[in-house]
């Protein structure tokens, strides 16, 4: 694994936070800065993943998915996770320090999306989409069943509720189509008109 982009982490925690870059503080840049030297101590980040030249049944039935990898010549299911001592040291801090917890909350989200697109910067083809997840554009939480049915993240440790919940909390899923550029936009996003980042003028990746 390379070595984090600590300025991405910071960014994005903020962004996570609410905040915009005028509105920054000490306190809050100590806090994020003691969690990613907490996460580089309890984080166990692991992944899985599984590549298709064919479209599964829950693709085939969303038109979203099949415009997503239209032109793609084959996709991944990935999944990503930081592991239940994470989980756990945030329910310690929901007791002990309120404040905290929420910090060290979006630092984690930051935090495993740095480490997932280090991997992916490290072991995929250049010429792919982002991570399409499951709940994004009109699809559904529910496909993630589908997901955990082939994929088995239950041999690293991740399971999904009834609820389509997925824990460790700290865990992502999502599709990765190859052979075709795209870049995360807001375009096509169900909630942009009501986005609460847009109105910051800021975005949520």
């Amino acid at each position: 694994m390379s070595s984090k982009n600590i300025s991405n982490i910071y960014d994005l925690a903020y962004t996570y936070l609410g905040y915009s870059s005028l509105s920054r503080s000490p306190d809050i840049d100590k806090l994020i800065d003691e969690s990613i030297k907490e996460l580089d101590k309890i984080a166990q980040f692991n992944y899985i993943y599984q590549d298709f030249d064919y479209y599964l049944d829950f693709i085939k039935n969303n038109q979203v998915y099949l415009d997503f990898l239209n032109g793609s010549t084959h996709y991944y299911l990935v999944l990503m996770t930081l592991g239940k001592r994470v989980d756990d040291r945030v329910k310690y801090y929901s007791i002990t320090d309120m404040k905290k917890m929420v910090v060290f909350d979006a630092v984690c989200g930051a935090y495993l999306e740095e480490l997932s697109d280090n991997f992916e910067n490290e072991n995929f083809d250049e010429l792919r989409t982002y991570r399409f997840c499951p709940g994004y554009q009109g699809t559904k939480t529910a496909d993630l069943q589908d997901i955990f049915k082939i994929l088995k993240p239950e041999r690293i440790g991740v399971n999904i509720l009834e609820s389509n919940l997925m824990v460790p909390l700290k865990t992502m899923c999502g599709i990765i189509g190859f052979g075709k550029k795209m870049k995360k936009s807001c375009g096509k996003c169900d909630i942009k008109d009501k986005c609460e980042f847009r109105k910051r003028g800021m975005t949520c990746y």
